[in-house]
C-alpha cells in the first residue's frame, strides 16, 4: 500500500486528498473534485445562480441537499448557543467582505446584533423558505463537504484523509500509528501542535483572512452575531478535533468569536479544543495537552 495525493483548488481553498492504496486512486480523486464543484455550485454566495443567492433573494427553494445543510447549520446555532450564525452576512457585506477574499478591500463594518438563525430560515420537508436576513453558508458547507468526501472514499478505501484548507477529516490510518499525523502551526512565534488524529479537525485563525476598512481599521471575516463587528476575543486561533468536520469546523469558529465562553462550553459539548492569544500563549484541553 502507498500513500496517494491529490490536489485541487475549490470554495477558494486549497483541497489536499490522501488515500492509502496499491495503486492510483484515479476514479475516486475525480469523484471528491466533483462532489466539491457540485456544492460549490450550489452554496457559493459569489455565483449569482447558486441556491444559496436565489434563497437570499427571496425564492423558495426545494432542494435537499439544500435542506439538509440548513438543518446541520441550526443543529450548530444550537449547539453552540447562537455563536454560530450564518445570518451574519449583512454584517459581513457591510464590514467588506462582498467579494472573493483576493478583491475584497475597504467597508465600513456597522453595530448591529444578528436575529437567531432559527427565527430567519423555515424548513418543510426539502422546502425552505428565508423568514427574513440574508445568509452565508459557505463554512459549514466546506466542513460538511470534508464530511461527505471522507464518507464517500470509504466505501471503497479503508485509509483516507481530506484536508481543505485546515478542515480535515481521516479515516483508517497513513500505516505509522492509530489515525493520521497531522500539524498545526502556532502564532506569534508560540507553540504549535502535532500528534494523530482518528476523526476531524478544523483550525480557524483571524490572522489570515484580513484587510483594511474605509476608515483604516483591520477587519477580519469572522463576525461576532452579538456585535455585527468582526469578532474581538482572547483568542486569534483555534483548532477543535471532534467527530465531524462540521461540528470542528463550527466550534473553532465560536471559540474565536467568543473566547473563552465559548471555550468552555466547547469543552461541555465534548470537543478538545486549542485556543492561541494574540501573544501566543496557548489554552488547550486533554488531547491537545499530551
Amino acid at each position: 500500500m502507498e500513500e496517494h495525493h491529490h490536489s485541487f483548488r475549490a470554495m477558494n481553498t486549497d483541497v489536499d486528498v490522501f488515500v492509502m492504496a496499491g495503486r492510483r486512486p484515479l476514479e475516486a480523486f475525480v469523484s471528491v473534485e466533483l462532489l466539491f464543484a457540485q456544492q460549490e455550485q450550489r452554496f457559493s454566495r459569489f455565483r449569482g445562480t447558486s441556491l444559496l443567492s436565489r434563497f437570499n433573494r427571496g425564492e423558495p427553494i426545494d432542494d435537499r441537499w439544500f435542506a439538509d445543510a440548513l438543518r446541520l447549520a441550526l443543529a450548530m446555532h444550537d449547539e453552540t448557543g447562537g455563536i454560530f450564525n450564518p445570518g451574519v452576512l449583512p454584517s459581513l457585506l457591510a464590514a467588506g467582505y462582498d467579494r472573493t477574499f483576493e478583491d475584497v478591500a475597504g467597508g465600513n463594518p456597522v453595530a448591529a446584533a444578528t436575529a437567531p438563525f432559527r427565527d430567519m430560515v423555515r424548513i418543510s420537508g426539502d422546502r425552505c423558505d428565508l423568514v427574513s436576513g440574508s445568509i452565508d453558508l459557505g463554512g459549514i458547507v466546506k466542513g460538511w463537504t470534508v464530511d461527505l468526501a471522507v464518507e464517500l472514499l470509504a466505501r471503497d478505501y479503508l485509509d483516507v484523509l481530506v484536508n481543505a484548507g485546515g478542515d480535515m477529516r481521516v479515516a483508517g490510518s497513513d500505516g505509522a500509528g492509530r489515525g493520521w499525523l497531522v500539524e498545526i502551526d502556532g502564532v506569534a512565534g508560540g507553540p504549535g501542535w502535532s500528534g494523530r488524529i482518528t476523526s476531524a479537525l478544523a483550525t480557524t485563525t483571524t490572522l489570515k483572512r484580513r484587510w483594511r476598512t474605509d476608515t483604516g481599521s483591520v477587519a477580519h471575516h469572522l463576525i461576532d452575531p452579538a456585535t455585527g463587528q468582526p469578532a474581538e476575543s482572547a483568542y486569534v486561533q483555534a483548532s477543535v478535533t471532534a467527530d465531524s468536520c462540521v461540528r470542528a469546523e463550527c466550534w473553532a469558529k465560536a471559540v474565536v468569536i467568543s473566547g473563552a465562553v465559548a471555550f468552555d462550553r466547547a469543552a461541555g459539548a465534548g470537543v478538545e479544543v486549542m485556543a492561541w492569544a494574540t501573544n501566543g500563549s496557548v489554552r488547550r484541553t486533554d488531547f491537545f495537552a499530551r
